[in-house]
Order: structure tokens, then sequence, then C-alpha cells
């Protein structure tokens, strides 16, 4: 008599459970549909009716917050721009739609699916193309097909490319340092760096890309009211003719100096001024400006749809660091040719041999991106499992695989798989800018290198 009770408790016990289990599982699914609902409820109310209600509007002030951001990413209008004109016939991809791979759980997703992971982090939009074929084409919210997006950093990868361009027609020697160049650097912490030390980011300079602080007077805060990811209306009235104040970023650059206590290629440090010194120098090798250099060697040859745009600084500069706009298929094209050792449409776009070399992490190149905060503290907010090293201004993850990203903040991005000959463009507006911290884009990074992996 007692056994059966045992077994009639243990019954009921598991009974309990179950009924406990679907109640969490209906609590989760609650969640998530609650998540959506919010962040749609959330995205509709920027620049919402017709003139927008105070509440809404989009302002040089709250561009880069949510929920405005999800609006002012796509119309970066607001900011002052330059065209990037497109040239040819438009060259589509093959589309073979298999998307249930979306739905599917994943290892680091913590029970997510690959869409759930998406949505957690703000995705607008996402291309996956996998053998030359539109796999998955995905918008979100109010970001449609032909909206123009920021790039964000991935712009830096682009700039990485065309030095590598420039590099294989003889119009510029890597190993040369950057005075050479550019007499203005002389005195300033770039003085005595070779142009591939900026390409790696190990220069050593006495700055600092944490954006929560960022308080006046500092380098760095100083660095972004020129960029304009701090309005400057100070600066924007000046008069040149009468004030020698640095206005735009190309003047103020000679400002930053060298770090004392560090030690050149050493480190890898995620320092964006390295990639606007490089802008100044392929305008000064080319005798353009650098979104005309963009147009001539790269957006003119990818079979684009639309004319891209590129933000200007305070002083009517193209910002090399991150003012690259473009749709998310435009944006999927040029991580395409990448993929595809640099042709596109039977053309050699990007040196071969760049693109392998950018892969081929020499041993200084990867202890460089060992020690960085990135790697070095297993601990850290910044720890990036997925990292081995950074070169030619792209995140390596794999040197053996051939694995890298280009990355912008608040989740921008494309992540190339050789191995698995996939590639996945993204837009992003997430409510946080770094991604190295931000747990939902690890989660989403995961969720990509599933995608490459399993594709089939």
């Amino acid at each position: 008599m007692k056994r059966k009770t045992v077994l009639r408790g243990g019954a009921m016990a598991l009974v309990l459970l179950a009924g406990i289990l679907l109640i969490a599982n209906s609590k989760v699914r609650s969640n998530k549909k609650q998540v959506l609902e919010q962040k749609e409820k959330i995205a509709a109310k920027a620049m919402d009716g017709f003139p927008a209600s105070a509440e809404s509007q989009v302002t040089f002030m709250n561009a880069f917050e949510q929920p405005y951001n999800k609006w002012a990413f796509r119309n970066m209008g607001i900011y002052s721009s330059l065209m990037v004109p497109r040239g040819g016939a438009v060259v589509n991809f093959p589309r073979n739609s298999t998307p249930d791979f979306i739905h599917d759980q994943f290892n680091g997703g913590n029970g997510q699916s690959v869409l759930d992971a998406l949505v957690a982090d703000d995705t607008d939009g996402i291309i996956v193309i996998k053998d030359g074929v539109i796999r998955y084409e995905q918008y979100f919210g109010d970001f449609k097909q032909k909206d123009l997006h920021l790039w964000a950093s991935s712009t830096k990868s682009l700039v990485g490319v065309l030095a590598g361009i420039l590099a294989d027609k003889g119009m510029l020697d890597l190993d040369k340092q950057v005075e050479e160049y550019i007499p203005e650097m002389k005195g300033s912490g770039f003085e005595g760096l070779k142009v591939q030390q900026l390409l790696n980011m190990v220069t050593a300079i006495d700055y600092s890309e944490e954006y929560e602080d960022l308080k006046p007077g500092n380098v760095n805060y100083e660095y972004f009211r020129r960029v304009g990811m701090i309005p400057a209306f100070d600066l924007m009235s000046m008069d040149p003719k009468t004030n020698d104040t640095p206005r735009g970023n190309m003047e103020y650059l000679p400002n930053i100096q060298s770090d004392a206590s560090k030690n050149v290629g050493e480190v890898f440090e995620y320092h964006s001024p390295n990639v606007d010194v490089i802008g100044m120098i392929i305008s000064r090798v080319t005798n353009q400006s650098l979104e005309e250099v963009i147009a001539e060697h790269i957006w003119q040859k990818l079979g684009v749809e639309h004319d891209a745009q590129m933000l200007a600084d305070v002083a009517f500069s193209p910002i090399a660091t991150g003012g690259f706009l473009t749709t998310l298929r435009d944006f999927a094209r040029f991580g395409y040719t990448v993929l595809n050792d640099g042709k596109f449409n039977g053309e050699q776009v990007i040196p071969k041999e760049f693109i392998e070399d950018t892969f081929n992490l020499t041993t200084s190149e990867y202890m460089a991106g060992q020690r960085s905060i990135y790697r070095s503290n297993t601990d850290g907010a910044a720890y990036d499992k997925h990292f081995a090293g950074y070169k030619n201004f792209w995140w390596i993850h794999d040197p053996d695989k051939q694995v890298m990203t280009a990355r912008g903040v608040y989740g921008q991005g494309i992540y190339i798989d050789k191995t698995n000959n996939v590639i996945i463009a993204h837009f992003g507006s997430a409510e946080s800018a770094s991604n190295a911290v931000r747990e939902t884009s690890k989660i989403k990074m995961d969720a990509f290198k599933y995608i490459a992996e399993n594709l089939k």
C-alpha cells in the first residue's frame, strides 16, 4: 500500500512539474510576444505624426538613442552627407529562399531561436548569401529594402579594402610612415608610425573609445564633436577665415598624441582616429575626396542598385571611420565581393592577395590581439570568444577557417565565412553602442556562426 502511495505521489509530482513547465513555456512565449510588441511600439514613436510630436522628434541630441536611432539610422540626411554615385548595370543575386533555419535553436542561444536572437539585438535587416545565392532576406520594423542605413564602423573595413586596392596599384606603400604622406602629422602621435600599423590599430595613441566616458575637453570628446556624434554648434558656426580652431576632423587629428606608457605594435586598441588618418592619406595620394575614390575603385564596380551616401564632418569632409550609408542589399554586395576573393561579376575589384593577407595573421599581429581587452581578461565585459586578431580594419575570428567580420556600433556588420562560402550582412539599431559588451550582440554572433556552419 505504501509503495502505491509513493508511485501516486511521484506521478502527481510529474503532472505538477509538467504543469509548471507548461505555464513557464507559455510565459516565455508570452514574454517574447510582449518584447516584439513593445519593440514595434517603441519603433513607431520616432517621428510619429505630421508634424511629428515633440516627444517623437529626432534631433541632433537624441539621434543615437532608442527609439530615435531606429528612424535616424535610415534617415541620416539630418547630418551633412556626400553622394557616392553608382555606375553600370545592376547585378542581382539568384534567390532560393529557405527560411526554416531561422527558427532553429543554436549553441549559445540559451534556448532562443536564430530569429529570437535577431529581434533581441534590434536587428533592422539581414541578408544571408551562400554559394552566391540569397537564402534569406528579412526587414524588421519600418526599415525597408530601398532605405539607406548607416554602416557605422563597418565603414572602416571598406576603407581598409580601399587601402589594399591602392597599394596593389602602387599608389600607396603600407610600410611607409604617416608623415611621408601627411607632413602635418609631424609632432603628433602618428609620427613615425607605418601605414600598416594604423590599419591594424596598434598605434599606442593617447585616446579612448569609451562612448560612456565622453567628457568635455577630453581628446575623444573633441574628436567625436568634429565627426558629429556629439553636436558642436559652436564649431558649425565658426568662420575658419577668422578663427584657427580646428573645426573639422582632419584639422584636429594632429592634436592626438602618443601614450608614453604604451609600446607601438604591442596591443590592439580599437581607436577610430586611425581610420581617419588613413582616409586622409588616401585623399592625398589620389588627390580626390575619399567618397570619390570609393565610388571610382569600389562602388561603381559592384553592380549596386542605389547610390550610396557618406556622412561629412563639421568641415564637410567625409567621415572615414563610420560614415557610409547604403541599402542592405548593396551592403551585402560588398561583403560578397570580399568573400569571393575580391571578384565581382568577373572583375577583380579587390586584390585577392590583400584578402589572403588579411586572414594571415603574423605572430606579432596575433599576440597584439590576444593582449587586447577582447582576449586578455576572460571575465571582462568586452571578452570576445570569437576574436583572434585584427588586421586591415577587419575583425579576424578564425584565420584557418577564414572567418572574419566588419563591425559597426549599434549592431551593423558583415559576417564572412570563406570555408562555408557564406556572407551575412545585417543592420541594427540596438539600445547601446558597444557591440563588444552588449550581451545580445554576443548571442547574435553565435547565431551567425550557427547559420554559416549549418546552412545546406
